[in-house]
């Protein structure tokens, strides 16, 4: 009797497990096809911005030192546009981001990372990344960690790097 009712639940459980996992398949299947667009979300209202739009703006080169799990800490070339003056095309001004608790940086692939506005504000310190070492960072489609990737330069141990931007959220 024990043994049958724990049988039941097993399969209850993985049931679960498959059904869920198909749902954000299907989920990630329709984000993915809007790659190289990013949401901005604030107080205000929303906007998006496409690839084009994005790296229209001045970009820079810049080197930080990128730091995986499969591979040590490695000084890398990137070549990327300041967070800043992307929320800025967005509508969202500087006050904005003074005045927000917390700007979220949301990737493709569930990862998120919160940042203090003064981190945004001060220089040349948050990228949007698009180029690593001249070459496109690429979509998670293509093994890549893009098309955007959102890189602080100050996280020497790169934790704080987000792949796959699909969403920036003013909180």
């Amino acid at each position: 009797m024990k043994n049958r009712k724990m049988t039941i639940i097993i399969i209850i459980l993985a049931s679960v497990t498959l059904l869920l996992g198909y749902m954000n398949m299907r989920d990630m299947e329709g984000v993915s096809a809007k790659d190289g667009r990013i949401s901005f979300v604030s107080g205000s209202g929303a906007a998006e911005l496409d690839f084009d739009e994005i790296t229209s703006l001045p970009h820079y080169e810049f080197t930080a030192v990128e730091d995986t799990s499969s591979a040590g800490p490695s000084s890398r070339k990137f070549k990327g546009v300041l967070l800043r003056e992307v929320l800025n095309r967005a509508s969202i001004t500087d006050d904005m981001i003074k005045a927000s608790k917390k700007v979220v940086i949301k990737g493709l692939d569930g990862y998120a990372v919160a940042l203090a506005a003064d981190e945004i504000l001060s220089g040349s310190s948050v990228y949007l990344a698009f180029e690593k070492d001249g070459k496109p960072l690429g979509s998670m489609k293509k093994g890549g960690s893009g098309p955007f990737q959102m890189i602080s330069r100050t996280d020497s141990f790169s934790q704080r790097w987000c792949k796959y931007v699909t969403e920036v959220s003013i909180e």
